[in-house]
């Protein structure tokens, strides 16, 4: 079994990551908060049946993202752009740039939105964000696809 500080290192290190993802999917800061602490208690809970401990990114992400769609279950949420909140650093973009993007993805659908952030934001690759949504490779691909054909209209607009 992991012991408590091994487990904390862990947490420690895929923290924004963690809060990236729940935003992305939750699209409000205090929501992606709870649902970060739920995923975080029931991790250690769990713990025990992680067996490798490289895999221990892709384990949590995929209990927050569960924790995060049984909040959605639960309640709808309305997508408010003027308080997307802190927007996350794109190379290469000035602040405008940065917050016209974010902005666009944030507006993206859920399953759209969460495959994109985790890929371009976060720098997973498609097989581990397969893994965290628990969908396939290639629906990952279509996926990125289809955000950024989304995201190239809606930027197109602007």
């Amino acid at each position: 079994m992991m012991d408590k500080e091994t487990f904390c290192a862990g947490i420690v290190d895929c923290q924004e990551t963690m809060f990236r993802a729940a935003k992305a999917i939750l699209q409000n800061d205090q929501d992606a908060e709870d649902a970060v602490q739920e995923a975080i208690c029931t991790a250690f809970a769990r713990r025990d049946s992680l067996r490798e401990m490289d895999k221990f990114r892709p384990w949590v992400l995929r209990i927050l993202t569960n924790k995060c769609y049984d909040a959605c279950r639960k309640r709808r949420n309305t997508v408010d752009l003027e308080a997307a909140g802190e927007v996350p650093a794109a190379t290469g973009l000035d602040t405008a740039e940065r917050l016209s993007l974010w902005q666009a993805v944030m507006s993206l659908s859920d399953d759209l939105r969460a495959t994109v952030t985790l890929f371009y934001y976060d720098g997973m690759s498609v097989r581990e964000i397969g893994g965290i949504l628990g969908i396939s490779e290639a629906a990952v691909k279509t996926r990125l696809r289809r955000g950024r054909e989304r995201l190239r209209l809606l930027l197109d607009e602007k």
